[in-house]
């Protein structure tokens, strides 16, 4: 009988023992897997998102905010400044580049932003079809957002104030989709973009009509106007040592570095991700422990039937092959399952994160990631076997069948 079909009698006489931890290994690896891939989503999703952004100019408040209000569009903005502020800091010969971004409607719960012509040119947005806006109340629709719309070219609809579902509808200034983004895997792709004019106006006439019901006269004089944040990228290093402190010295303003917040941000996410991972740790060590009891404990019951073996011939260094091989097919088979399932938990967090106006976050494809994992898998039953292997090739066949006897 050859060594596979061995391993197969031995599974076949405890199946349910056998199959408990493929099943208790292939949680561990899942959970694992899972934390790690959304993680990894999580940072390249961040690193997309601020890509060549060096500097946010935004109202006073928590910098943390204001960049995942301004770049990641995950939060309320801390307020507004004046627009001639930020046009004076975008004029600075230490900026290379620069958007406004102005927000403050919806549709359907996704964004309308107000973006000057550098901010698609921050994430090297193109167009799938139609053009881009060039007149109030145009808009361009990321790739997502079209999908999540079910809007195309030529498409008209309607805002509503506020940053979430639910606000006053403007019913009376309808905006027409001119366009529509190729997929570029940030968060510009879940935003509808309008030139800023389009939520000045929509935001003049509010004010003006709220004037006019209390009867106020000033309500003919416009307010000055305001943008939400000013997006920089430095033309060269001294950039960040002048625009930082230049922004400082204004009163009510404040300048806040992406890669400095995201990462305070990521730590702050670190906490429970650290708890998770912890968690499979211990599934996983709890896996390996429960693995070598009932290998110890098949060989026990198997003792007579190694020692049968070992009298027909059977070498001890078959005797520990089988016991390896029964190991790998364990972790070999775990490990694939546990991939399996953590690419299914990454993928349906990821998913809800979207559907609740989080970021959308792209899963990586199948690559070494998933080699190493059931790699891991397959060396963690082989280490976790080592012992019960070694007991069964120290099997002494004369004294287990003395004993029997």
């Amino acid at each position: 009988m050859t060594t596979l079909r061995l391993v197969f009698a031995f599974i076949r006489r405890s199946p349910l023992g056998w199959a408990f931890h493929v099943l208790t290994l292939a949680l561990g690896v899942g959970l694992t897997a899972a934390i790690i891939l959304f993680g990894n989503a999580l940072d390249d999703r961040f690193k997309n998102d601020i890509a060549g952004i060096d500097l946010v100019v935004g109202a006073k408040g928590s910098p943390v905010q204001l960049i995942t209000s301004a770049i990641f569009q995950a939060d309320i903005p801390t307020g507004n400044i004046p627009l001639e502020t930020a046009e004076r800091l975008a004029k600075n010969r230490m900026v290379a580049a620069s958007a406004m971004v102005l927000l403050g409607d919806n549709v359907k719960g996704l964004r309308i932003v107000g973006a000057t012509e550098g901010y698609p040119a921050f994430y090297g947005a193109s167009l799938a079809r139609g053009a881009w806006y060039a007149a109030p109340m145009e808009v361009v629709l990321g790739s997502a957002a079209a999908e999540t719309l079910n809007l195309d070219v030529g498409a008209t609809f309607v805002g509503q104030h506020g940053l979430t579902g639910g606000g006053e509808m403007h019913g009376e200034f309808p905006y027409r989709v001119t366009g529509v983004l190729n997929e570029t895997g940030t968060v510009i792709d879940r935003l509808v973009l309008t030139v800023p004019e389009s939520v000045w106006r929509i935001h003049e006439h509010e004010a003006k009509e709220e004037a006019e019901e209390k009867g106020e006269a000033a309500a003919a004089e416009p307010r000055p106007r305001e943008v939400t944040a000013l997006l920089i990228k430095y033309r060269s290093a001294m950039g960040a040592v002048t625009l930082p402190k230049l922004a400082a010295e204004m009163p009510d303003i404040q300048a806040a570095a992406p890669p400095v917040e995201a990462a305070r941000l990521r730590s702050l996410l670190g906490t429970g991700a650290a708890l998770m991972t912890w968690l499979a740790i211990a599934l996983l060590a709890v896996s390996g422990i429960g693995f070598v009891i009932s290998l110890f404990a098949a060989i026990q019951q198997r003792r007579r039937e190694l020692a049968l073996l070992r009298t027909i011939g059977t070498t001890p260094a078959r005797l520990l092959g089988i016991v390896l091989l029964e190991a790998s097919l364990l972790g070999l088979l775990g490990g694939i399952i546990g991939l399996a399932l953590g690419r299914l938990l990454a993928g349906a967090i990821a998913s809800a994160a979207g559907a609740h106006g989080g970021p959308v976050l792209a899963i990586a494809a199948f690559g070494p990631f998933d080699l190493a994992v059931i790699g891991a898998a397959l060396a963690l039953s082989l280490i976790a076997a080592a012992g019960p292997a070694l007991s069964a090739y120290r099997t002494d066949p004369a004294q287990i069948l003395k004993a029997a006897a």
